[in-house]
C-alpha cells in the first residue's frame, strides 16, 4: 500500500516539468521581472490588462494594474517576469467576475466598467503602436502614459 501511494506522488511529480502541460505551451525558462506603472493622460488605470507580446514568438508577459496603475508582468506564474528583448504592448479592461461580495455576476449588463476609458486601439499589440525593449536585466518602475 505504502509503494502504490508513493508511485501516484512520483507520477504527479513527473507531470509538472517545463512543457507547460498538455495542450499547454512550453514554459519560458529566461524570463525578467518588470514592473511599473500604466497611466492614461496622467490618470492610474485600474483593472487593467497590460501585456508585452514578445516579437520572437515567445509567451507573453502579462499583469493587472492595481487602483493605482502599478503592476507585475508574469509569464509562467504570477508575477514572474517577462522574456527579455523587443515587445509590442496591449493594454485592456479586465472586469471582475463577481460583484466584490463573492457573488458571481453572470449579465454583462452589470459588469463593472472602467474609471477610465481609453481608446480601442490600445487592446491590440497590432494597433496600439506600443514597442518597448526589455533589457535581460528586466524593467522596474517603468512608466506607460497612453495618450
Amino acid at each position: 500500500m505504502r509503494f502504490a501511494a508513493m508511485m501516484i506522488v512520483v507520477s504527479l511529480f513527473a507531470g509538472c516539468g517545463g512543457t507547460g502541460g498538455p495542450g499547454r505551451a512550453p514554459l519560458e525558462k529566461d524570463v525578467v521581472p518588470v514592473n511599473g506603472t500604466l497611466t492614461y493622460q496622467g490618470q492610474p488605470l485600474e483593472s487593467f490588462q497590460i501585456a508585452f507580446h514578445p516579437r520572437d514568438g515567445k509567451k507573453p508577459g502579462t499583469g493587472v494594474t492595481d487602483a493605482s496603475g502599478n503592476f507585475k508582468l508574469g509569464t509562467n506564474n504570477i508575477a514572474d517576469g517577462c522574456p527579455a528583448g523587443s515587445c509590442r504592448v496591449s493594454v485592456a479592461f479586465v472586469a471582475p467576475a463577481n460583484d466584490g461580495m463573492g457573488e458571481i455576476v453572470d449579465d454583462p449588463r452589470k459588469l463593472p466598467k472602467p474609471k477610465v476609458n481609453v481608446p480601442a486601439k490600445y487592446a491590440s499589440p497590432d494597433t496600439s503602436e506600443i514597442m518597448v525593449d526589455v533589457p535581460n536585466s528586466g524593467l522596474k518602475d517603468y512608466k506607460l502614459d497612453l495618450k
